[in-house]
């Protein structure tokens, strides 16, 4: 079994001193709220998406393949005694 490495006490205040930097200054991905109230919010859902995902079909034919894949799998690590 290996052995721990051992820190020295300069290892020891160094590696303190880096968890307490990070500490006080590693807050800058805090989020902060709102502060203003915007006079009217317009929230459009009719987006008319043209996209390949959006076709029912491509759903479709994704779901048959996904499913044939796991069939696929679970079928072939079966074995027969």
């Amino acid at each position: 079994m290996k052995t721990l490495k051992r820190l020295s006490k300069a290892g020891l205040w160094m590696k303190a001193l880096l968890i307490t930097i990070n500490i006080l200054f590693g807050g800058g991905e805090t989020a902060y709220a709102q502060t203003t109230v915007p006079d009217r919010v317009d929230v459009n859902i009719n987006t008319n998406a043209d996209g390949w995902y959006a076709q029912p079909w491509v759903w479709i034919v994704g779901v048959a393949l996904f499913i044939i894949v796991v069939i696929a799998i679970t079928r072939s690590g079966s074995r027969e005694f």
